[in-house]
């Protein structure tokens, strides 16, 4: 009995690692990128992916009003499957040891007057990179 139960625990281990190993980001950047993809595409499960499950999304908005995310709430609100026409991308990414911090820039509208920048703090954790937690600030690119 004691080795049917090691068995079936260690089946279940291994069964466990491998839907969690699905979404290992081995770079910073990877997650990040899944974000971005996430984001750009209207794709919750790709914002899934990037964060970890006790993620924090805050940010103030286009109209300056405070919002607060949880992981499955922000990728409940990008999961519409729309593409969104901003330039994307990385402005700064540094990383000591395990810990990563980078600034995220979207611009967007006819004349890239919009914009946001999102802070990142990631963290690796069992080899696999993923966003701990964002905070943002609309900005507006006129000149």
């Amino acid at each position: 009995m004691m080795k049917i139960t090691f068995l079936l625990v260690l089946l279940g281990t291994c069964f466990c690692t491998s839907i969690a190993s699905a979404h290992d980001f081995k770079v910073p950047q990877q997650a990040i990128d899944a974000y971005i993809t996430g984001v750009s595409t209207g794709s919750g499960e790709h914002v899934e992916m990037a964060y970890t499950s006790d993620a924090t999304i805050k940010f103030y908005d286009q109209n300056d009003l405070y919002k607060e995310y949880t992981r499955e709430s922000f990728a409940k609100a990008v999961n519409g499957g729309e593409g969104w026409d901003a330039k994307i991308e990385t402005t700064a990414l540094v990383v000591t040891g395990n810990a990563a911090n980078a600034t995220v820039e979207f611009t967007w509208g006819e004349n890239g007057e919009h914009g946001y920048v999102d802070y990142l703090n990631l963290i690796n954790s069992n080899g696999s990179w993923h966003i701990t937690n964002k905070v943002a600030q609309y900005i507006s690119r006129k000149e």
